[in-house]
């Protein structure tokens, strides 16, 4: 009886280009699209693996350091999120809300009152994978819905 084919290295030997590189479809991380516009809309596409979340982490922290009132998410065109693709969004979250209270503390200790929101994601369009997803998880409660007048 023969061993099993090591079946770790045949898909890359396979697929390699002949620089030992895989095509660019199935390079980790190459799957997900993310675009930031200037009102602070985070438009995220494709699969949202554990090669891409912490790419979308970053994202979204630095939309969130520029948009600190929050940002609308547009999920409409993600197609798969695994549980690093969820851990990004709610550790961004948990980044945001841990500033928001240094911040709300602050603003009270020099006399000012401004209200901080409640989540610092606002749903905008959202796959039925991604929707599933939160669903699924019981973490759709910690998004916004989508804001009234805006297309979903």
């Amino acid at each position: 009886m023969h061993p099993p084919p090591d079946s770790s290295t045949a898909p890359r030997a396979a697929l390699a280009d002949g620089t030992g590189a895989l095509p660019p479809a199935i390079r980790a991380g190459t799957r997900m699209t993310v675009e930031t516009t200037p009102d602070g809309t985070v438009v995220v596409g494709g699969e949202i693996d554990s090669a891409g979340a912490p790419r979308l982490y970053r994202i979204l922290r630095a939309a969130l350091d520029r948009h600190p009132e929050g940002i609308r998410l547009d999920l409409g065109g993600v197609t798969f999120c695994d549980c690093a693709g969820l851990r990004a969004f709610l550790t961004a979250r948990a980044a945001w809300e841990a500033h928001a209270a240094r911040a709300s503390r602050h603003r009270r200790l020099a006399g000012h009152a401004a209200p901080t929101p409640r989540t610092p994601f606002t749903l905008g369009p959202t796959s039925p994978r991604m929707t599933r997803l939160l669903v699924l998880t019981g973490t759709g409660g910690l998004f916004s819905p989508p804001e009234r007048g805006r297309s979903q």
